[in-house]
């Protein structure tokens, strides 16, 4: 992350350097505060032992951003993280720092350099993990976008991870990733959006062995006319692993399709398919697909107990607005392996109830309620003794 800060300072001082700071707007300041708390029961599912716990937990954001020039804007925010009463948990860290140059050599093009959250689509693939306030999946890098009539075109190049000297302690390399992303409007009920991503690791500690490449091919749908949503998406994983030599394919999908009722409780109803691939036990391969740095809590439930690799899984959705400004929803999810490594297959169920008060437009409340239960014949867990139980409960400020 410093050598991408410092090349950014760096970009500042030659425009400054030029005189186009001479021309800066006065920024604004922005900010958010989130605090949660949460409370867990059962987290070892050992039916004999009382392990209750609960955190507090507070997450603060402060952005300063502003124009240059008018073809150029900047935003640098900061953020700091803590659980109330854990000294050791305190930890202040730069969220976002990037400088956009606005219609760069040609119109409608946009470049910008810096540290940023990315989130695409539905986010499965690349998302932000909001929900762990611990967690930003950040990327550091380059990002272009080309808008034209009816979508945009992405071009990203992005240093995942960067060891520098624990190159020399563990042989761990690099990782990036850098990819192609377009949206288009087939028109205003319908959307898709194809991508193509390479994914890279440096075998750094083995100079005589290739590095690392998975490719991902993908493509994303979303229809919606009349009440009626029905979305999916498609990934393909392709490319090759070394230490061992393996080649990779790997597939994940889903699908959903859910219904708004036309009422003043706004209720509406859906179902959702997941399946992502795994390496068969017996003759294990490069067959485990897996989300990148996608945002799993909308979709594979709010506990984040199962990952988008070697799965099946059923969501079962509902929800409405009993009164203006808050929302109730449920999800219920059946999780099975795809591939069995063992007795049995199933793994067990989520359920996850869920309510947002907006209590103005600067104040959103938030609580609920997860439950998973794990399967008696669940080969994955010796002993799955009772379900766990999570229950939060928050606010979430902006200023």
């Amino acid at each position: 992350m410093l050598k991408r800060l410092l090349i950014l300072v760096v970009v500042l001082a030659v425009l400054i350097g030029v005189g186009l700071a001479a021309s800066a707007q006065a920024g604004d300041f922005t900010g958010s505060m989130w605090y949660r708390w949460e409370g867990m029961e059962n987290l070892d599912q050992d039916g004999d032992a009382d392990d209750a716990s609960s955190y507090s937990h507070l997450r603060s954001r402060i952005a300063f951003a502003g124009d240059v020039n008018e073809n150029a804007d900047y935003n640098l925010t900061v953020e700091n993280y803590r659980v109330l009463g854990d000294a050791t948990s305190d930890a202040n860290s730069v969220y976002q720092a990037t400088f956009t140059m606005r219609n760069f050599l040609v119109a409608d093009l946009d470049i910008t350099l810096g540290r940023m959250p990315v989130a695409y689509g539905r986010e499965r693939v690349i998302g932000i993990e909001d929900w762990d306030l611990a967690t930003n999946i950040l990327f550091d890098g380059a990002h272009g976008r080309y808008n034209f009539e009816s979508g945009w075109l992405d071009y990203f190049n992005f240093k995942l991870q960067e060891t520098y000297a624990g190159k020399y302690v563990t042989g761990d390399g690099d990782e990036n990733i850098t990819g192609l992303y377009m949206h288009y409007d087939a028109n205003e009920n319908f959307w898709f959006e194809p991508y193509a991503m390479m994914l890279t690791h440096e075998n750094w500690a083995s100079p005589d062995v290739d590095n690392d490449r998975r490719m991902m091919f993908g493509g994303l749908v979303d229809y919606v006319s009349n009440g009626l949503h029905f979305y999916g998406e498609a990934v393909f994983q392709t490319g090759t692993t070394y230490l061992p030599e393996r080649d990779v394919s790997a597939l994940g999908w889903y699908t959903g399709l859910f219904y708004d009722f036309d009422s003043t409780f706004e209720p509406f109803i859906g179902f959702e398919y997941n399946f992502a691939s795994g390496d068969d036990a017996a003759t294990p391969e490069n067959e485990a697909f897996f989300s990148p740095y996608g945002s799993q809590s909308e979709y594979l439930g709010i506990m984040n107990v199962q990952d988008w690799s070697n799965i099946t899984a059923m969501r079962f959705a509902g929800g409405f607005t009993p009164v203006e400004s808050l929302d109730v929803s449920a999800d219920f999810f059946l999780f099975t392996e795809d591939q069995d490594t063992g007795v049995d297959d199933a793994i067990g169920s989520e359920l996850d109830i869920k309510l947002n008060y907006m209590l103005n437009a600067d104040v959103d409340l938030e609580g609920g309620l997860g439950m998973f239960t794990y399967e008696d014949t669940a080969d994955l867990y010796l002993a799955p003794g009772d379900a766990e139980y999570f229950v939060w409960a928050g606010a979430h400020l902006f200023f």
